[in-house]
């Protein structure tokens, strides 16, 4: 007995060793790495000069700049249209979705392929739709006698085009969260609200949106994650541009550290960057707590 428990320990060990050390080589010792660089003046054009301790420099920097104040503005502004307009969209299509009708399963099948498509094929895709001159989106205005919008090189219409890039991509994951967390509701209390009379619109608002809000917490705490992240579809249409007007914390940090070359002020930033997404975390898990105590 003890011969197997120690066989069994060893090839658990076998198994769990390479996996500790493939998350510490990718995960942990970059993070340290990094905390190491962000109180250190490192030019990553000039590797070889040594990498000054500055202590706090890096982080004052960071939070007394208006450019990085301007990206936190732009970063929270596009995470609340998109996570905005993707639950009401997200939730509404779920549940005409979730509807059990002959070919739901196709049209459900169907409209989750644009979460399907790499982010920076999206951002080409969107890129051809929104061209000033040869663009389809202001070739069908223009049937309708509408004037050609500059969809991505006005400071105005260019984070308005990012949403709905953004809004196009991941308002499926929403729709598949939300008509998963139907299906698995009990009928029960749609049969007592509907005995008592309720309309269909009283039997949602009170009956599946208290049932199901844990659900849709726990999808725009993943959404609000990547929203905040996102990079790829800003990358691919507008760069940042036109001028700063969609600079967002992750393009941010890039360029600080690849284009500035201030690889102390890149890893500053991401630190900070990293406190505002556990700040998130706990808001919404005090949110998730809520409502699970509630129902």
């Amino acid at each position: 007995m003890a011969y197997g428990r120690t066989r069994n320990r060893k090839i658990f060990l076998i198994f769990l060793v390479p996996a500790i050390a493939v998350l510490f080589l990718t995960t942990i010792y970059p993070m340290i790495y990094a905390g190491y660089l962000s109180f250190r003046s490192y030019d990553l054009a000039k590797p070889f000069v040594p990498r000054v301790f500055v202590g706090w420099a890096n982080y004052r920097e960071i939070l007394t700049s208006s450019e990085f104040m301007h990206t936190l503005i732009v970063t929270f502004k596009l995470m609340v249209i998109t996570l905005s307009v993707q639950l009401v969209l997200g939730v509404g299509i779920g549940v005409l979705t979730a509807q059990r009708l002959p070919g739901m399963a196709l049209v459900r099948t169907l409209l989750l392929i644009p979460m399907m498509i790499s982010p920076v094929i999206v951002g080409l895709i969107w890129l051809f739709l929104y061209f000033p001159e040869l663009g389809y989106l202001n070739y069908f205005l223009s049937l309708v006698s509408i004037s050609a919008v500059p969809w991505i090189t006005s400071t105005t219409w260019a984070i308005w085009a990012i949403a709905i890039a953004d809004i196009w991509q991941w308002t499926p994951f929403v729709m598949m969260g939300t008509a998963a967390a139907i299906h698995s509701l009990s009928p029960e209390p749609y049969e007592a609200a509907m005995i008592d009379g309720n309309s269909r619109w009283q039997i949602f608002w009170h009956v599946t949106i208290p049932q199901i809000k844990p659900v849709l917490i726990s999808l725009m705490f993943l959404r609000a994650i990547d929203a905040f992240k996102l990079y790829d579809i800003i990358f691919v249409l507008t760069k940042g541009g036109p001028g700063d007007a969609t600079e967002v914390l992750s393009m941010f940090i890039y360029r600080q550290s690849f284009t500035f070359w201030r690889m102390g002020v890149g890893a500053a930033a991401s630190f900070v960057s990293l406190a505002i997404v556990v700040v998130l975390i706990t808001f919404f898990f005090k949110s998730l707590n809520r409502s699970q105590e509630r129902i």
